[in-house]
């Protein structure tokens, strides 16, 4: 029996996008999509609009765009403003989801609705969840430690009660104390309230450190079990780079530096992720098929701690995951990620598919911002 037919789900419950409706968004003048409970594959040449779609998706899920610098980028040239609206199911129950962008001057405005209800963005995560693959997120190997910290936090705010506003606390507290050490050291004073930010970063670090450290525990065994299924015979390693344990006391004895530097050196703001393979950085060791097997292999790891923690199966939004990918590391990776729940995979081209695959899956084509079904 081939490996994509029949194959048990991984869980009972799985988050599910039942319908997508964009209006104005990027390159979507006007989108209404139902995908499949499965695999949804879509082909479409480059610049077409797959990332766009997968970027709206994850939007509802993250609040905010994982691409865009600016919210402006997002508003399309047929208005102006534009809208993302989902209905999803969340195990037993459905919702819906919408966030609106409305232009004003230079700025774009954003509204949050979950059920009609307005929502914060701070309070969007945990509504809807998924995990993201796409090019860019190859820094997770080759860039600094920025982008590893950005992958644990997409994750924690979807899973880690109190940990989105703890994020939001930890970029108050940097500014302000930030700002305070440039005052300090250029003589004009507040040096009196300098302890009650560093008890404040204490605090907020503390509960940073402390979710971030569990989480890479928790990713380490299933990152490296999948990497062993798409790559017979590597071994991937990660590991958890935080703070001193005693962080008072490391803020502390780093205000001299801090006072030179006008900034703060110790914290969860300077934290890694170290990526290893075979016992060597991926960074400097690995070939591209190897850092893209072990970016992907992260990704999944996140899907399985998201599911050990909610009990249900995210959405897997896939954006041109197997380019630079071996015709075994492809079947292997297809197989893991069509085991169970909704699965989102763009593609330049369906030759990389297995025609089995492709029979049980749901298949459109993306063409300038529109997109059709086959068959």
């Amino acid at each position: 029996m081939s490996d994509f037919v029949g194959t048990p789900p991984r869980s009972a419950l799985s988050v599910r996008l039942r319908r997508l409706q964009l209006k104005n968004h990027r390159n979507y003048v006007q989108l209404d999509l139902a995908p499949g409970p499965g695999v949804n594959v879509f082909i479409g040449a480059n610049g077409h609009g797959k990332t766009n779609l997968l970027e709206a998706v994850a939007m509802l899920a993250l609040s905010s765009s994982p691409r865009a610098r600016r919210e402006l980028e997002l508003v399309g040239p047929a208005g102006s403003g534009s809208r993302i609206q989902a209905e999803i199911d969340d195990g037993p129950a459905r919702r819906e989801i919408s966030i609106s962008l409305d232009v004003e001057g230079q700025r774009a405005r954003r509204t949050i609705e979950v059920d009609g209800v307005r929502r914060r963005a701070i309070d969007l995560p945990g509504h809807f969840r998924v995990v993201l693959f796409w090019p860019d997120d190859l820094g997770l190997v080759k860039a600094g430690p920025e982008l590893r910290r950005r992958f644990l936090n997409q994750m924690l705010v979807q899973v880690e009660p109190g940990y989105a506003r703890a994020l939001a606390g930890l970029r108050r507290v940097l500014e302000q104390r930030n700002s305070l050490l440039k005052r300090i050291a250029s003589g004009e004073g507040g040096d009196d309230m300098l302890h009650a930010w560093n008890q404040e970063l204490v605090q907020v670090g503390g509960e940073i450190v402390a979710a971030r450290a569990r989480a890479v525990r928790e990713l380490e065994p299933e990152a490296a079990r999948c990497h062993a299924e798409i790559a017979p015979g590597e071994r991937l390693e990660i590991h958890y780079e935080g703070p001193p344990e005693n962080l008072a006391e490391a803020v502390n004895n780093s205000l001299a530096e801090d006072l030179k530097r006008g900034s703060t050196s110790v914290g969860p703001h300077r934290d890694d992720v170290p990526v290893l393979l075979d016992g060597q950085e991926a960074r400097s060791y690995a070939s591209q098929g190897q850092q893209r097997t072990a970016v992907v292999s992260l990704k999944l790891a996140e899907a399985a701690l998201i599911e050990n923690r909610t009990g249900e199966r995210p959405l897997l939004l896939l954006d041109d995951v197997l380019s630079e990918l071996d015709g075994e590391r492809r079947a292997a990776l297809l197989k893991e990620v069509a085991g169970g729940g909704q699965v989102i995979i763009t593609s330049v081209e369906a030759g990389p598919f297995p025609p089995e695959l492709m029979a049980g899956a749901m298949v459109w084509t993306v063409i300038e911002g529109k997109i059709q079904a086959c068959g």
